[in-house]
């Protein structure tokens, strides 16, 4: 009587070399997209004692506002405009409409560090006065002239970008606050938009 149970396949030298050189080159790209910061920061050691102690400075007054500098990492972010009630962006042949409305916010975005790094508009979360999250709508941001230089630049150490960022939000609502961020994995700025 022969064993009907199929054996067992042992993975080839060259196919865990392969696995191998595709997790390194994995761990490469996440260290690239989060800026490679050898976070030096003291924020990110923080004791329960300390979030505690900084939890009421999220409703402090002093919270950065339009045309206020507001620092996370290697950025400093300055909101200077934002306007909402957009329909739609670009022309009727390319363009894009909003699911609701769009919410351009325009702001500049300077390189305080010593290195380039991407600014990603996918990183900056927008937020309306019931505490809803949005993302910016990247597809929209191509066809909007003022917006479609800041959803994925490269800022070098001492250059300013300057350029805008699109919210499709609900017909009627407001954004009422961002927070943004130098990369994904950054503690991100609250900055007020009232």
């Amino acid at each position: 009587m022969t064993d009907a149970t199929p054996a067992k396949k042992k993975l080839s030298k060259k196919a865990i070399i392969w696995i191998v050189i595709a997790a390194v080159v994995l761990i490469a790209i996440i260290s690239a997209a989060s800026g490679g910061s050898k976070s030096s920061d003291t924020a990110s050691t923080t004791t329960s004692e300390e979030v505690t102690a900084e939890e009421p400075k999220a409703e402090d007054p002093a919270t950065p506002g339009i045309g206020a500098p507001a620092v996370d990492g290697k950025f400093t972010f300055t909101v200077t405009a934002v306007e909402c009630g957009i329909p739609a962006v670009g022309s009727d042949v390319l363009g894009a409409t909003a699911q609701g409305q769009y919410c351009r916010v325009s702001l500049t975005v300077e390189n305080t560090g010593n290195e380039p790094q991407f600014m990603f508009a996918d990183n900056q979360k927008g937020f309306d006065a019931e505490g809803r999250e949005f993302a910016p709508d990247t597809s929209a941001m191509i066809y909007d002239g003022e917006a479609s230089g800041a959803w994925m630049k490269e800022i070098n150490p001492g250059n300013t970008l300057t350029g805008s960022l699109l919210y499709d939000i609900p017909a009627g609502a407001s954004l009422t606050s961002l927070e943004l961020h130098d990369s994904a994995f950054s503690a991100g700025v609250k900055v007020n938009l009232q």
